[in-house]
């Protein structure tokens, strides 16, 4: 944005003394002149940055605290009643290198016409080099620049602060007051009567402003990506950005739309002899991307020293755990896994949290839930490297692992207990202080769904640090969720790091596991090949190991691959000879598994009695092993089965019984399956309406996942439409 105004530096009038500046805005206030005193004009803001770019939403929040009298621009004086009696204060807070100084100052020269009397400027070096700026220091420089000869002013504070409210009393000022350490720094300095206006900027949230002196709050957040895609480009060149969107892009990724960051990687590509791309690559490396950053020898031009200045502000317990924070595996995380990794008790992080998200150190993104920016986690981590020694940090990072895992495992065992004693990994001991408690199933999920991202960051960083047990059990327990939001991607990628790990370790029983899980993986991927080795491979060593539990899960995962190739004939041979093998394992769930397998191979080649059957005793398996998501599975087999027979009110009594059974023990993708089959029964019982409804919440499932049905089923929903089968009787 720009007002198209000439924006300089300059006081007009007589002016005696220094005039001050300074890098935010955060009070404003007009005020009458003390008797017998020539009035100056100072105008002391800094000039604005060309680029200005984004926030109208915050624009128009500053636009609206200026008193209605302002309106007219007539430049005249205001009385206590035509502006509501009060000064206006809008405190604006905001994290380092969020853009609060660059709003602030754009926003004074936009309607510095509206005060007549001057705008006032200081930089109160709350955050940054030097010492903070006390009130009678910058109440004397004022003093001075609004006319008053040094000998005039008076000595003390307070009474420095009386003679600048009688100055301004009935006048229109602007006064900006930027970077603010605390509300303490802003009192003294604010005007006393209506028709001035004060804006505070602040890496602080000034709360004590907003409740004592009734000031208007403002936070800053990060810039949109459209926003900051424009930020880079007009620094970059029109012409040059245009020429790289995608590198553009990438850059404004990298730097997470800190306008700071964004500025001072797109100035490095406006180079003559530097693409974007060279310094996208550069920042890509996210263990040098601060140092890119801070390459600058200019100390408030480079975000290692800007973030610096809110570090060293911290008393020693906020500075510990706000550094112990950026050993957390991901950038969110809850108010029990902080306490993980600072070693301190659950109110007192909840305390320090608080105190760190007042300094917009860390933020809170929902009831108990915080999250560190991309940067300020990296700079965290360096500075635990700094001032933590390794065995503070290794002790950090195992509380957190062990905590993860703790929780996965619990999670897993809830959810599926007939797992319990068939992972070796899930064995293991591991302890979390504080626990939080997953009594039931709706939690449990819950809990990995929230937790998800940090379970697979925990699982590779627990590798990187050669936890070969830890890594094992994280990504074991993580691969269910996974599994269950069809993050294919990444539990292909925990698979094949549990292999590695188990081959690592020399434990055979658990490589067969992990061999199996990853055949499993693949199969889920639609990868036959891949599902069809990896299978063989485990299927070998397990009967080396004489492991005949292991070799009937083996000879499963080879039925469902030749399954999907349509050799029925030998899928069939397979999970027959799994079945024996099968007999007591996992309490009694992977027979039900293969059971349920052969009854949907039956059902497709047409034997829909023998299918029956094997639903059958696959739904009474599940039952005895408490395997709810299995028993979901079994009545679906049975309304196929019954479907194919021609019994439909069954089918679709077993249908629904199946969509009663609770929504966390099935996945998304399990119950579009279900609403497919049920929607195919309705239709077939000229229920045209419900079906169609059963359809369309399968097709949106299907479609959200990506599942390979979706375009058949759309193209039954078309037919639905168009032919409409005739109502049964």
């Amino acid at each position: 944005m720009s007002d198209g105004e000439d924006v300089r530096n300059e006081a007009s009038g007589e002016v005696r003394g220094t005039l001050l500046q300074a890098g935010s805005i955060g009070h404003v206030s007009l005020a009458g002149a003390a008797a017998g005193v020539g009035v100056s004009v100072p105008r002391q803001l800094p000039s604005v940055v060309r680029d200005f770019t984004g926030r109208a939403e915050q624009v128009a929040v500053l636009d609206a605290v200026l008193p209605a009298d302002d309106a007219r621009g007539d430049g005249g004086a205001v009385d206590d009643a035509g502006a509501g009696g009060s000064v206006v204060i809008s405190a604006v807070d905001g994290a380092a290198g969020i853009g609060k100084t660059t709003l602030a100052v754009w926003w004074a020269h936009r309607v510095r016409h509206r005060f007549p009397d001057g705008t006032l400027y200081t930089n109160l070096r709350g955050y940054g080099p030097g010492d903070p700026a006390t009130p009678g220091e910058v109440l004397e420089g004022f003093l001075q620049a609004l006319g008053l000869p040094g000998e005039r002013i008076p000595a003390g504070t307070e009474e420095k602060a009386s003679v600048f409210r009688s100055l301004l009393a009935g006048r229109r000022v602007l006064v900006v007051l930027d970077n603010a350490n605390a509300a303490e720094q802003v009192r003294p300095l604010l005007p006393g009567t209506a028709g001035c206006v004060v804006v505070v900027t602040s890496r602080s949230r000034l709360t004590g402003l907003v409740v004592t002196e009734g000031a208007t709050r403002l936070t800053l957040d990060l810039l949109s990506e459209p926003e900051s895609i424009t930020l880079a480009s007009g620094i970059i060149g029109l012409q040059r950005a245009a020429a790289e969107p995608d590198a553009v892009r990438e850059l404004v990724r990298y730097c997470g739309r800190l306008p700071l960051a964004v500025r001072i990687a797109a100035g490095y590509a406006s180079g003559p002899e530097t693409t974007v791309a060279e310094v996208v690559a550069e920042l890509a490396d996210e263990r040098y991307r601060l140092d890119v950053l801070s390459r600058d020898g200019d100390e408030r031009a480079t975000v290692r020293a800007v973030f610096d200045w809110s570090y060293q502000r911290l008393d020693d317990e906020r500075a510990r755990v706000f550094r112990r924070l950026g050993l957390h595996p991901g950038p969110e995380f809850c108010a029990e896994a902080a306490a993980s990794v600072t070693g301190l008790d659950l109110s007192g992080t909840r305390r320090v949290l608080n105190g760190l998200a007042a300094a917009h150190l860390v933020e809170p993104t929902r009831l108990g839930r915080y999250r560190l920016h991309d940067l300020l986690r990296a700079y965290a981590s360096c500075r635990a490297e700094v001032d933590d020694s390794a065995e503070q940090r290794k002790q950090a990072l195992e509380r957190t692992w062990q905590w993860y895992a703790y929780h996965a495992k619990t999670a897993h065992n809830v959810l599926s207990p007939a797992h319990r004693s068939w992972y070796p990994m899930l064995r293991l001991e591991v302890r979390a202080d504080p626990s939080i408690e997953l009594p039931d199933a709706a939690r449990a999920w819950a809990w990995l769904e929230s937790e998800r991202d940090n379970l697979i960051a925990a699982a590779r960083d627990a590798d990187r640090h050669d936890r070969n047990p830890l890594t094992l059990l994280l990504t074991t327990a993580t691969g269910m969720i996974l599994a269950r939001q069809g993050q294919q991607e990444n539990r292909l990628d925990l698979a094949r790091l549990a292999l590695a790990t188990a081959r690592r370790g020399g434990d055979r029983t658990v490589e067969a596991h992990a061999l199996l899980e990853l055949a499993e993986v693949h199969q889920a991927a639609g990868q036959r090949r891949e599902a069809h080795d990896a299978s063989v491979e485990g299927l070998s060593l397990a009967r080396d190991l004489g492991n005949s539990e292991l070799q009937a899960a083996a000879l499963n995962n080879l039925g469902l691959v030749l399954t999907e190739q349509g050799q029925h004939a030998q899928a069939r041979d397979r999970f027959l000879a799994a079945l024996p093998l099968a007999s007591g394992a996992q309490q009694g769930r992977l027979e039900a598994v293969i059971e349920g397998n052969l009854s949907e191979l039956s059902t497709r080649q047409g034997n829909y009695r023998q299918g029956l059957r094997h639903a059958e005793r696959g739904l009474s398996l599940r039952r005895a092993a408490r395997d709810h998501r299995g028993e979901a599975f079994a009545l679906h087999h049975v309304a196929q089965a019954r479907q194919g027979l021609g019994d439909l009110p069954e089918a679709i009594a077993q249908c629904r019984n199946a969509l009663a059974i609770e929504p966390h023990h099935r996945t998304p993708q399990d119950t579009a399956e279900i609403q497919d089959t049920l929607g195919a029964c309705l239709r077939d019982t000229g229920h045209t309406d419900q079906a169609k409804s059963c359809w369309q919440n399968a097709l949106a499932l299907y479609d959200q996942y990506g599942h390979p049905r979706a375009d058949g089923l759309r193209v039954r929903l078309q037919a639905l439409d168009t032919n409409p089968p005739p109502v049964s009787d």
